[in-house]
Order: structure tokens, then sequence, then C-alpha cells
């Protein structure tokens, strides 16, 4: 697990700017696609072998990390890990069975019976003499053997299904910019951000935003927290729960309606739990 080191040590070792890059489900799922391609064997139970190998890997080095890894980071880095997981598997589940049995040629048309004496049918004979005189019935014969086949689509990996729901969120909610669904721990899982602004930067303030919002929910007797809700001269940011410790976040412009952006964030996030 040499590739498994060199990621968690550039995700949560010291950098020259002071930086970390989190490590996401999508990393690792190119780890253990790589780790895959390079398996003789690829049957459930050899991959089944490679996933826990994975996981041990992942709590040893991360526990021997300096500076120490917190646990909340550690649970969070093995949710990234078993969602990679399920892409994974999913997609071996769907895939074609590289060593299937060969289909079954096509056999000869049956002869046609001729129930014109029901004690003695005869059998007719096509004959290539017969075929050639009727071109309708050999091109009626050459679609049927040679039409193409319909090809089941693959179901969605749980990655892509949380994209979708994120670019419809910001495609059809009236203002909305960008948004992202991010851990509670501050971990970018899927975004739909702009280019110049960080995934790194957004997960992180986002955390912040949910622990300050928190503690000030309660300390002014508000009880839980519900949602939070920022006000700039450009718009709004808004972050709301979407259950199982992911948060929804939506950034939108200073034209958005905020009663319909609460709309479309709550349908979005009832999608999102039908995944998570």
């Amino acid at each position: 697990m040499g590739r498994l080191a060199s990621l968690l040590s550039r995700a949560h070792g010291p950098h020259e700017d002071g930086t970390a890059v989190p490590v996401t489900t999508a990393d690792y799922f190119i780890l253990l696609s790589r780790a895959m391609e390079n398996l003789p064997d690829s049957s459930a139970e050899r991959r089944a072998e490679v996933y826990q190998s994975a996981r041990q890997a992942l709590v040893s080095q991360l526990e021997a990390m300096d500076p120490p890894v917190s646990r909340s980071r550690i649970k969070a880095e093995q949710r990234a890990l078993d969602d990679a997981v399920d892409t994974i598997e999913t997609r071996a589940l769907t895939s074609p069975d590289d060593d299937a049995e060969p289909e079954t040629p096509l056999a000869p048309d049956a002869p046609l019976h001729s129930f014109a004496d029901a004690d003695h049918p005869t059998i007719a004979v096509s004959t290539p003499h017969d075929e050639a005189q009727d071109p309708a019935m050999a091109q009626a014969q050459f679609h049927s053997r040679f039409a193409p086949r319909a090809v089941e689509e693959k179901p969605m990996s749980r990655l892509d299904e949380i994209n979708r729901v994120l670019r419809k969120l910001q495609s059809d909610s009236f203002g909305v910019e960008a948004c992202a669904l991010i851990s509670e721990d501050g971990l970018m899982i899927a975004s739909v951000l702009a280019a110049d602004m960080e995934e790194t930067r957004v997960a992180g303030m986002t955390a912040t935003l949910l622990s300050l919002g928190g503690r000030a929910a309660m300390e002014l007797g508000r009880s839980h927290l519900q949602e939070v809700i920022i006000r700039g001269e450009s718009g709004y940011a808004v972050l709301v729960s979407a259950g199982r410790g992911a948060l929804l976040l939506a950034l939108t412009n200073e034209n958005s309606k905020l009663g319909l952006t609460f709309f479309d964030m709550r349908e979005a996030v009832r999608s999102l739990q039908k995944v998570l």
C-alpha cells in the first residue's frame, strides 16, 4: 500500500504553505482501481481481500501520523474509502463478465411444415434458388439475425448520483451559482463550484460555520442548529443538513429568492438522502 501512504502523507503531512489537501472518495477510487488492474484474479473474494488490506493500512498509517490525526478525521477517511469501495463494487457487478461463455451460434431456420394434409405432413426444404426468388424473405431474415442488440445502461454510481443532484440544484434553482456536499468534519464530498473557488477552502469554512452556528444557537437558547444563513453584498450562503453527517451548501447571487432557494435545497436533500 505504498500509494496509500503517499496519498495520506500528501493530505495530512506538513506542507510548506500550511494547508493540506483532503483525501476524497475520488482519490481512493483511483487508488483502488489501480490496485484492481494489477490483480491476476479479480474475483469477489480477491477484491474483498484488497479492500480489507486497504482499510487496515489506512487506520494504521493515520494513527502513526505526526502530528497525530483526530479520531473524527480518521472516521471521515474511512467513510471516503468505503464510498470508493461501494462505487467499484457497483461497477464490477454491472460490468459484463469477461469469462462468460461465448454465445451459442445461431441455429439454422427450422423447416417449414405444410399443413395441407394433417395425416401426412410434408416438409418444404428451402434451397438457395428459392431464396433468390423471394428477396423480401431473405432481407427479413438478414435483419432478424443481424439487428443491433439493445445495450442496457449501467446504473449510476453513488458519486455520479450526488453530482447529478448538485448540478440540477445549481442549474434549475433561481440565483444559485454554486453548491457543494460536505461532511461535518470539513471534507469535500462533491461540488459544483466556480473555477476560482478552492474546494478545500469552501469545505473548511463550511465546517467552521457549522461549529460557530451550533454554539451560538445553544448559547442564545435557540436549541439545536437547523440551518445557517449568511447575507453578503453579493448574495447568500445557505447551509442545511443533508443527513448522515453531510451538509448541503448553496451560494446564491443578490437576485435570488431565499424562500425558493430553501424549497429547492429541501428537494435536493430528499434526493441526496436516497443516495446517502
